[in-house]
């Protein structure tokens, strides 16, 4: 797989530029004066310098990418992203983008391996004895903690890197940035690959970790075992101690993982809702072609709603994973009445609850008989608490756990547990030195009812965890990103694992952690990857042994649901590696995409292989899921949570049954109804899946079809129920206000302020300049030398990890671009302008205005 030249070896040549800045519209976001070149076919380095150095652009080099074709630079003269898209040979230009380490919850409780029977690995580890043995996964991300005893070669105590070691597991390496990297300053790489962070050990942990009978301290809370324990591995460490990632770097990881042979590339990158038009998926799908595998997490903006699908896996070849609770975890628990209930004791208290028996249960009560949040103080005092285990509503709506522990805590009682809502298992901040816990929403349910029977009853807290099955466990994480993309692709592919999983930490931050995210489900299907190579003793394309997972996933429902969950929250379901190990049939393509009412396919034609020994027949049915309405209120903004419809799409087949001899395909029509219900006008989102189910075999294959009834050219793009687009004044102190009327602005003491904030993607966003007499003038070139004009623009999230609203604002002191391929802005003479904020809609071509989603802001005098 090793590459020693993809560029072509011709001279010099002169092309004719088609080249494209893809300006994103959020410096915040970008790395300043930094950009990422991709070249046209033929270009070189070489020829890409010779043209820079022609226009006078005074750059610095920052990588260079032979399968990607083209460099990272930074520009040191005035030159801007535009400038650079003008240059002869260069076919795309964009801002080198920042990505985060993703946000994740962490748990104080371990979990049990017995994940593993949620997708089968458990029967291919002991049946099959595979191991992943003789495949390479390169993990880009915060490095691998190599000395860690989960790294460890058989017989060997403790890791090692290959660079500093021998018979170590981690082979290959390198880190891109050093410690003191948080992304928008100068990276200072280095050979060793060592986490300082965490998170990539912890997934590495997840793909091939192994720690069972480990003698070496710290130990684990239990024994586990990584998806596929002897695979081999890559550290490419693109992230420092803190902070986030330039997509540069990530580029550059990604060809060193490639030229050094791996397998299969983990990615478990926190990006944002994006199209699949960026760095990463595009080089990712050049990868995929020559061989490799790309898996990405799908994100987990699940709170966020609709379109939030994250951009590594967004690729058409590449995977992007969402992510499903653990069903089981080993816990401490307190019993009541004889049965025992799981519970995780808060952050600050961080260790396992023992209270004398004479502390028994007190429910707090609001006036209307409910359970009580326990977040006014008043409400202790309805009850005798002092000395007792105070039961309280988990709504953090009022406040947080901290506060109802302070108050519980003043108010004499020994300790207070948490009902969670809706389900699960919480994890709670509490106080330090106050035991406090967090039980499920029915354990609370039911203590309260034992309660009303016999306040007396005891409170029994064991003095070691135990295994349960979680309460919502096995099902789709409420974190986990929704689809579709931009373009109605059906998006994420596949989910795993990834919530309350236990894996490898670095040692000096204790060894183990459980956490949870996409994060943590990527890993899992990259592991399961690794474990199907070996099974098959071959190495296809990525896509290729996606298209197998994707057939042979479990489909899955949400907790408490008796139908199934949206192919946009679990793509095609939980990932099955024993049934794709098994299976002898197949179905391409792996997903349907009907689009909207406007381009729907209301026929489809699939190819169902029988690749057993056998003649097999075949029967073929529908199984439809959850349609999500987001826009129910007639919202302009997605909602939070969907409104769950049983309104569900109809499919006839052109044969219900079909006999197919061994080694040979058949044909087969799908005809597709639009769930007939459904209000067009309010987007709903339906899916479902077409199953082919074998008579001989026992596996079943399938595949998921997605849709939007209505026109998704209507789909709102501005989120105008929060006042967006706005113009404001900002003053000298940088301070916004409202502007008075018939106001001139001078653009030094006070400058206009464009706002805008996107509730779903769009091709092309751009503020537009016109004068009083309607003449196109140009769009908005905004203080900082960033243009308001974008192109595959992906939605903004609701809020900030800080809980704020999350806009852009375009200051503006008169410049303007005057055309979408101008290099240059150009200062208007003082007058007065209409400001006009126009959005590309969806599927559609671009013509101007027709084709745009365009608020008319009003004028500006300056």
């Amino acid at each position: 797989m090793k590459i020693t030249a993809i560029l072509s070896a011709l001279a010099a040549v002169t092309l004719v530029s088609a080249g494209k800045f893809h300006d994103i519209g959020n410096t915040e976001k970008t790395v300043a004066n930094g950009y990422i070149l991709e070249y046209q076919e033929g270009f070189s380095h070489k020829d890409a310098q010779n043209a820079l150095n022609s226009r006078k652009v005074d750059f610095k080099v920052r990588n260079q990418y032979n399968v990607f074709n083209g460099a990272a630079i930074t520009v040191r003269s005035k030159h801007t992203g535009k400038d650079l898209a003008s240059l002869p040979g260069v076919k795309n230009v964009w801002p080198i983008t920042l990505y985060s380490i993703p946000k994740l919850q962490k748990s104080n409780n371990s979990d049990t391996a017995s994940l593993h029977t949620m997708t089968g690995v458990d029967i291919v580890h002991k049946k099959y004895k595979l191991t992943g043995k003789g495949v390479k996964v390169g993990v880009i991300d915060t490095g691998i903690d190599y000395k860690h005893p989960s790294f460890a070669a058989s017989g060997a105590k403790e890791g090692c890197f290959a660079r500093y070691g021998k018979n170590c597991r981690v082979k290959y390496g390198w880190d891109f940035v050093g410690d003191d990297y948080v992304g928008d300053n100068s990276p200072k790489p280095d050979s060793d690959p060592l986490d300082c962070q965490g998170h990539g050990t912890h997934v590495a942990g997840i793909v091939g970790g192994t720690a069972v009978d480990s003698k070496s301290s710290p130990k684990p809370p239990q024994s586990f075992v990584g998806v596929a324990p002897e695979v081999t591995f890559g550290a490419y460490r693109v992230f420092g101690c803190t902070g986030s990632a330039g997509d540069d770097v990530i580029l550059a990881a990604m060809e060193l993982a490639f030229n050094d042979g791996m397998d299969i590339i983990n990615m478990s990158l926190g990006g944002g809702s994006a199209y699949k038009y960026n760095p990463t998926a595009i080089l990712g799908e050049k990868l995929i072609t020559h061989g490799m595998a790309l898996i990405g997490a799908a994100g987990n903006d699940g709170s966020q709603g609709a379109w939030m699908v994250t951009d590594t896996g967004l690729g058409e070849k590449a995977y992007s994973v969402a992510s499903f609770d653990n069903a089981y975890g080993f816990y401490d628990s307190v019993s009541y009445a004889g049965v025992a209930h799981p519970y995780t004791p808060s952050q600050a208290y961080n260790k396992r609850i023992t209270l004398p028996s004479t502390a028994t249960l007190v429910p707090i009560f609001e006036k209307n008989g409910a359970l009580s949040d326990g977040c006014d103080p008043a409400i202790f005092n309805t009850a005798d608490v002092k000395g007792k285990v105070v039961l309280a509503f988990g709504d953090v709506t009022r406040c947080k756990s901290g506060a109802r522990g302070t108050n519980a805590k003043n108010a004499g009682a020994a300790g207070i547990l948490i009902q969670t809502t809706p389900l699960g298992l919480a994890t709670l901040g509490g106080i330090p030195d106050f035991p406090m816990g967090s039980i499920e929403n029915k354990a609370g349910n039911d203590m309260l009812a034992v309660w009303k029977k016999d306040a007396k009853t005891p409170l029994v807290w064991s003095k070691s965890p135990a295994n349960f099955r979680v309460e919502g466990g096995g099902a789709p994480s409420g974190f986990s990103s929704f689809g579709l993309d931009g373009e109605l692709r059906s998006k994420p592919d596949i989910a795993g694992p990834g919530g309350n999983i236990l894996s490898a930490y670095p040692l000096a931050k204790g060894g183990y952690a459980v956490l949870s995210g996409t994060s943590m489900a990527t890993p899992y299907v990259a592991g399961s990857h690794a474990l199907y190579m070996q099974a098959k003793k071959s190495k296809p394309n990525g896509d290729v042994i996606r298209q197998v997972f994707k057939n042979t996933a479990t489909i899955s429902s949400n907790s408490g649901s008796k139908t199934k969950a949206s192919a946009t929250k679990q793509g095609a379901g939980l990932i099955n590696v024993l049934n794709a190990i098994k299976t002898t049939s197949a179905i391409f393509p792996d997903r349907i995409d009907l689009l909207d009412s406007v381009n729907f396919k209301k026929s489809v034609k699939i190819t169902l292989k029988n690749n057993g020994k056998k003649t097999e027949t075949y029967t073929f049915s529908h199984v439809p899921a959850d349609t999500l309405n987001w826009y129910a209120k007639g919202n302009k903004y997605p909602s939070p949570e969907p409104v769950i419809e049983a309104n569900y799409a109809t499919v006839k087949f052109s044969q219900d049954k079909v006999k197919i001899p061994a080694g040979k395909s058949a044909k087969i029509t799908l005809y597709f109804s639009e769930p007939k219900k459904a209000d067009a006008a309010q987007f709903p989102i339906y899916s479902g899946y077409v199953v082919a189910t074998p008579e001989k075999s026992n596996v079943a294959v399938n595949i998921p079809y997605t849709g939007l009834k209505g026109d998704v050219s209507k789909v709102p793009i501005i989120d105008t129920d929060s006042g967006f687009p706005a113009l404001a004044l900002k003053d000298a102190s940088g301070e916004l206000k409202e502007i008075p009327p018939n106001f001139t602005f001078d653009l030094v003491n006070n400058k206009p302020v464009v706002q805008t904030r996107l509730g779903s993607h769009t091709p092309s966003f751009g503020v537009r300049v016109f004068d009083n007499k309607k003449a196109f003038k140009g769009f908005l070139s905004s203080e900082t030398g960033a243009h308001a004009f974008g192109t595959w623009v992906g939605r903004q999230k609701n809020l900030d990890d800080q809980g704020h609203l999350v806009f852009s604002s375009f200051t503006w002191t008169g410049k303007v671009l005057p055309t979408e391929n101008a290099t240059e802005a150009v200062t208007l003479p003082s007058g007065t302008y209409e400001i006009v904020v126009a959005s590309q809609k969806k599927l559609t071509k671009g013509a101007y205005p027709a084709d745009f989603e365009t608020f008319e802001l009003g004028s500006i005098k300056f």
